[in-house]
């Protein structure tokens, strides 16, 4: 009996050994052939444009190709579920809009996977702005002014949204300062931006880089991210006005879930040294971003924070 069990014993320790052997082999043989980031969305779109930037400095340092393929649609889903049905050998990379992907559970119906589990992230690459405001014609000049106006008035003042994650940015601004505001949904992106500099709207939430085109018609009244920076150094941010949990627009890269961490370090540290050229910096300047390049342990953590935070006020909204 005892020499049966022990034996058994050391069969499993030689089995997980010998996994462990392999692991070990494989992670250090990676990569020997082309590796593939898949982007979610259309070309030309930040995300795609991230990719396309990063993808020939991470070539460079892992020695070998590396594919965009765009595989657009239903706001990631069809991208996310092709990464999902891929090994997890950190041979298919995802390129993600982290704000599209943690409220995935809260917007689409039967998912095949699971977005906050299934596609861990690497590391954060670069993060945009989101403003409030209001078109120029409206009567208050700051953030203060706005909220005493809403107060004064409730349920007289209105915003708008196009989809439903600016919606639930603008609900969580509106509802944690105590305002009674009509929501007013919009179909199109682009009806959307005319109603807000036409002042059809009172207020709403954009991309910084959708506002630029407004010049003086538009009014900044408050700005995401954790200090000032140009070209809003007059305007303050959400932290400043007490909201510090109003998150950014931001940008990861993702592997799909049961990747080595061995494979994955090595990942980290090609997309740090493509985040590092200046070239990077350059391109994300255009785009009105900053390059974010934290810790693999810190990107998850900025996902399940931005989870959490769309969840509550789903829940609060009935979304």
């Amino acid at each position: 009996m005892g020499h049966s069990v022990s034996s058994r014993v050391v069969a499993v320790v030689l089995a997980v050994s010998g996994v462990v052997a392999a692991v070990t082999a494989f992670a250090q043989e990676y990569p020997n052939r082309a590796i593939r980031i898949v982007v979610p969305s259309t070309p030309g779109v930040p995300q795609d444009i991230i990719a396309r930037v990063a993808a020939p400095e991470m070539s460079k340092m892992l020695g070998q190709p590396i594919f965009i393929e765009n595989k657009p649609g239903a706001d990631q889903v069809i991208g996310l579920d092709f990464v999902n049905k891929q090994p997890a050998d950190g041979y298919t990379l995802v390129l993600v809009a982290v704000g599209s992907l943690v409220t995935l559970p809260i917007l689409a119906k039967d998912l095949r996977f699971d977005p906050l589990k299934d596609f861990p992230p690497v590391t954060t690459m670069a993060e945009g702005r989101y403003v409030i405001g209001s078109s120029a014609s409206k009567p208050w000049k700051t953030f203060q002014e706005l909220l005493a106006q809403a107060k004064a008035n409730p349920g007289k003042l209105n915003f708008g949204a196009s989809n439903n994650s600016v919606r639930m940015l603008a609900e969580a601004i509106t509802r944690g300062n105590g305002l009674g505001v009509v929501y007013v949904p919009y179909s199109q992106a682009s009806a959307y931006l005319n109603a807000m500099v036409s002042g059809e709207v009172d207020m709403g939430v954009l991309a910084e880089s959708a506002t630029l085109s407004f010049g003086d018609r538009f009014r900044t009244l408050a700005v995401t991210g954790s200090q000032r920076r140009a070209p809003l150094l007059d305007v303050p941010t959400f932290t400043e006005l007490g909201m510090p949990q109003i998150p950014s627009t931001s940008y990861s890269m993702n592997v799909a879930a049961g990747t080595p961490k061995a494979v994955v370090d090595k990942l980290y540290a090609a997309t740090l040294h493509a985040m590092q050229q200046q070239g990077f910096r350059d391109q994300m300047a255009k785009m009105y971003m900053v390059v974010i390049a934290d810790t693999t342990e810190a990107a998850a953590k900025k996902l399940a924070d931005d989870a959490r935070f769309y969840a509550d006020i789903a829940k609060k909204i009935g979304l």
